[in-house]
């Protein structure tokens, strides 16, 4: 066994055999090795069965500060004159520690209070306070807690609540040699072997005639965490191949738009509580003053008002130029698909977009306010909510996501309108990730589109949380090195 035991665990078995047991620190200190490497060994050693690591904790008590009801006593008893409660507040250091004080001495019987205008202090049974003042003494000399009576572990049980004694815990870890760890600390055969072959060693011919130590093919290896994509990233980078191997060009944008394309565009009335700036992150003072009402925007204006010619009786308001020109963050990428059908015009498109959106909303386990969306839509002449169902089955399938329905909902710029909604295991429940549907005329028409175009637009980390099996999205921006670790590798998880 001794040659087949690298020389750093050779030399630990040497410090430890005439010892038998020794601390880690002792043993660092014995082998003037780095920590590393003798944490590294004896890993190495204890899987082998030539040493086993024990560890004990040890407790001790410290004083962060005297209690308040001694500090209120004694204060009392120095004082030359009658002390007041007035003056006495004033001597400690907030209103709040005084009352804690003064309650207590006064409900444990301490202290009396004589007097009206100018209540005055007066000292009642100070032997009443001895007990803690001897558990004070007792944890400021060091006085272990196994060695406390009942009464003196129930007073630093409360002490410790309050915050005015602390625990400080020592953990020590001992090294001890076994029986076979022993014998291997003295081979009975010549120890000049090679450990490591180098080309000088293999030019030279030195290997000639001397051994090399054997390769323990079993022992364990160590575990490196090599820089990796964060798993968000992994996560968009998966997105992206599923939706380019259907046919599909990326769309890229950026993050501040007109309000006129992230709403108005998309037959979002103007006084539609989702604008509000509960739920929108406007520009202050910023708008797009180039907007003008002519060719698009008159049409879309018009569609908002009357209809235009879509068939449809539009919202019935006035439509102000000037709601549609204020500055916004896009609240979601849909705004990007938009734009490029202004463009694309009749011509069969199949675009998407997977970028952040911001929303003003309340944090919580599904809820941010900067996240991840991925927006895609189809233009072409024949296209219906079948279609939009049959593409998302299969986009889902290429994902690994069978649990997966859509439920009929309401969007104001689509119809029919689906809900994508998936299980999550997590919660044991369907939640919701994204809307999807067909867009309806008073959106496409103003654009210079008559045929049918569908949409849909789910966020990412909802999606991840079902990967996953995440309870709280939070969790994907969290800074647990070990959850980055074990979840870096989307296979499997």
């Amino acid at each position: 066994m001794s040659t087949a035991l690298h020389p750093i665990e050779r030399k630990i078995l040497s410090a430890l055999a005439p010892l038998g047991s020794a601390p880690f620190e002792a043993l660092v200190a014995a082998t003037s090795l780095n920590v590393d490497q003798v944490r590294r060994a004896l890993q190495w050693l204890t899987s082998k069965g030539l040493v086993t690591i024990g560890g004990s904790v040890e407790g001790r008590l410290e004083l962060v500060r005297e209690p308040p009801e001694l500090d209120l006593l004694r204060k009392v008893g120095q004082s030359t004159a009658p002390a007041t409660i007035g003056q006495l507040r004033g001597e400690f250091g907030s209103p709040e520690e005084f009352s804690a004080a003064f309650g207590r001495a006064r409900g444990s019987g301490w202290i009396s209070v004589e007097g009206g205008a100018a209540p005055v202090v007066r000292l009642v049974d100070t032997a009443g306070a001895e007990p803690l003042r001897s558990l004070v003494r007792a944890v400021a000399s060091g006085k272990a807690e196994r060695d406390f009576t009942k009464e003196e572990s129930a007073l630093v049980t409360d002490l410790l609540k309050r915050g005015i004694v602390r625990r400080i815990e020592t953990r020590t870890t001992t090294v001890a040699i076994t029986d076979e760890g022993r014998r291997s600390s003295s081979p009975t055969e010549s120890e000049d072997f090679i450990d490591r072959l180098t080309p000088n060693i293999l030019a030279s011919g030195e290997w000639r005639g001397r051994k090399l130590r054997p390769i323990d093919v079993e022992a364990k290896a160590p575990r490196y965490f090599p820089g990796r994509r964060h798993p968000v990233r992994d996560f968009i980078r998966e997105v992206r191949e599923v939706y380019v191997s259907m046919g599909f060009t990326e769309l890229q944008g950026d993050s501040v738009h007109p309000a006129f394309w992230n709403f108005d565009a998309l037959f979002i009335p103007q006084d539609h509580p989702g604008r509000d700036m509960q739920d929108t992150f406007y520009l202050d003072g910023l708008a797009d003053r180039t907007l003008s009402r002519s060719g698009v925007v008159a049409r879309v204006a018009s569609a908002h008002e009357d209809g235009w010619t879509t068939g449809s009786r539009g919202w019935g308001y006035r439509w102000r130029i000037e709601e549609a020109r204020r500055l916004v963050l896009r609240t979601h990428n849909t705004v990007l698909s938009v734009r490029a059908l202004s463009e694309s015009q009749e011509k069969e498109t199949r675009v998407f977009a997977v970028s952040k959106v911001y929303r003003n909303e309340n944090l919580d386990y599904k809820h941010l306010a900067e996240f991840y969306q991925m927006d895609g839509i189809m233009v072409g002449k024949g296209l219906n909510v079948r279609h939009l169902m049959g593409f998302l089955a299969e986009f889902y399938k290429k994902l690994g996501m069978a649990d997966v329905k859509l439920w009929p909902t309401y969007f104001p710029y689509t119809e029919p309108s689906l809900q994508i909604v998936g299980f999550s295991k997590a919660f044991k429940s369907w939640i919701e990730l994204g809307g999807s549907g067909v867009f309806r005329p008073e959106v496409t028409q103003p654009l210079g589109v008559k045929v049918p175009v569908l949409a849909w637009g789910p966020g990412i980390e909802r999606l991840m949380l079902m990967r996953f099996g995440l309870e709280d999205m939070r969790t994907l921006y969290g800074s647990d090195l070990s959850w980055l670790r074990n979840r870096g590798e989307l296979a499997g998880s």
